[in-house]
């Protein structure tokens, strides 16, 4: 064995030579023992071709070239760059691709849900938890996706089989929200005016929060539209009913002179304007909701699926919905599919099949005939 200590290191080295090649490198250890045993793997690895060129490919390396070939060509390209910033951060940027494990991506996973978030700055923003959807969104799916490639495509040797099934967390169904119009009406009738026209751009347009509270600029009078820029998610345009577009001109023309970074805002007797906060916002829209009787969790949010299922349902159109909500995967539209079924059902019972009984009437079960006296076909 071919393992020493340098002066400089408390870790003991290899140096081998392998069909004229030279391969060295730190065992990582201590002892002459432990480094001999660490040698040994190695010179099997290599004679197993398992430290050619690709196989030295990190998850940085493995990641960029990813990126590179498909990554940055797919429409969700700047959220997918997000996500691998957030897979190399936790993985670690110089893990190779065939050290990564079963384990090493349950550690990743473990990091990422203990991460939460909040959704407005602030010393008494609440912080949320990270769901399960984003956390295979951010780690397993990306990986699996570069992993495969570099079996499939890069022909990277030796890299271990990972059980997919036992590391991807359970994800909830998508909840079938509809606001009928009673309930719509009541709500709005307990809001202000400030939050009345937020919820009607909510029920309208499938806003998230966070996108009503653009800024003056964001309105375009030729359309007239909105365009609203989502630092993941890029820009998108929003065309406006004429009823909305008068009164969001009307409050962009003074939020825009008053130099506010919003369009919401209440005047005071002195005729000064004051900003809504996006938690003020979200605290009378809560209120109001719950004096309208509505009760049902993440109220405000549910808006949105309120609109995809109500749109996807009434137009059967995927596209449609898809760009009426900003989403730049029709993945993520088709989690609102469940809205096609009533409008399958009514292509079914519109079709001329014959109902049941018809098909009873019409239908004599013929009695068998023993097998030796069954009829021959005339001719």
């Amino acid at each position: 064995m071919s393992v020493y200590k340098p002066a400089t290191s408390r870790f003991y080295q290899y140096d081998f030579q392998y069909k004229g090649k030279r391969y060295t490198g730190s065992t990582g250890v201590e002892t002459v023992r432990k480094a001999e045993d660490v040698e040994r793997k190695v010179r099997a690895d290599v004679a197993l071709g398992l430290y050619d060129d690709q196989a030295g490919m990190t998850l940085d390396e493995g990641a960029g070239r990813w990126w590179q070939e498909v990554g940055k060509h797919r429409a969700s390209a700047r959220q997918l760059e997000h996500r691998l910033e957030i897979l190399c951060r936790l993985v670690g940027p110089k893990t190779r691709l065939v050290d990564i494990t079963t384990k090493v991506v349950g550690r990743a996973i473990e990091k990422r849900r203990g991460e939460g978030y909040t959704r407005a700055p602030g010393k008494d923003a609440k912080r949320y938890d990270l769901s399960n959807a984003t956390v295979n969104a951010d780690i397993v799916k990306p990986l699996r996706r570069i992993l495969n490639r570099a079996r499939r495509t890069w022909e990277v040797k030796g890299l271990p089989e990972i059980d997919w099934e036992a590391l991807i967390l359970p994800e909830k169904e998508t909840d079938i929200i509809i606001y009928t119009a009673d309930q719509q009406r009541a709500w709005l009738a307990e809001c202000d005016t400030n939050a009345a026209m937020v919820l009607t751009l909510l029920l309208t347009y499938g806003f998230r929060f966070g996108e009503v509270f653009f800024p003056p600029a964001a309105y375009i009078p030729d359309g007239p539209s909105l365009v609203l820029n989502n630092r993941k998610k890029g820009s998108h345009l929003v065309p406006l009913r004429a009823v909305d577009a008068r009164q969001i001109a009307a409050r962009a023309g003074r939020a825009q002179a008053a130099e506010l970074d919003t369009i919401w805002f209440e005047e005071d007797a002195k005729g000064d304007l004051h900003p809504i906060t996006y938690q003020a916002m979200q605290s009378r829209l809560r209120k109001a909701a719950k004096r309208a009787g509505l009760t049902a969790p993440r109220l405000i949010h549910g808006t949105r699926h309120h609109v995809g299922t109500s749109l996807l349902a009434e137009t059967g159109n995927l596209k449609l919905t898809q760009k009426a909500l900003g989403h730049r995967d029709i993945k993520s539209t088709l989690i609102y599919a469940h809205a096609l079924d009533e409008g399958l059902r009514a292509a079914l019972e519109a079709r001329s099949s014959p109902t049941p009984a018809e098909l009873t009437e019409a239908y004599e079960p013929q009695r068998q005939l023993p097998r030796g006296r069954r009829r021959r076909p005339t001719s």
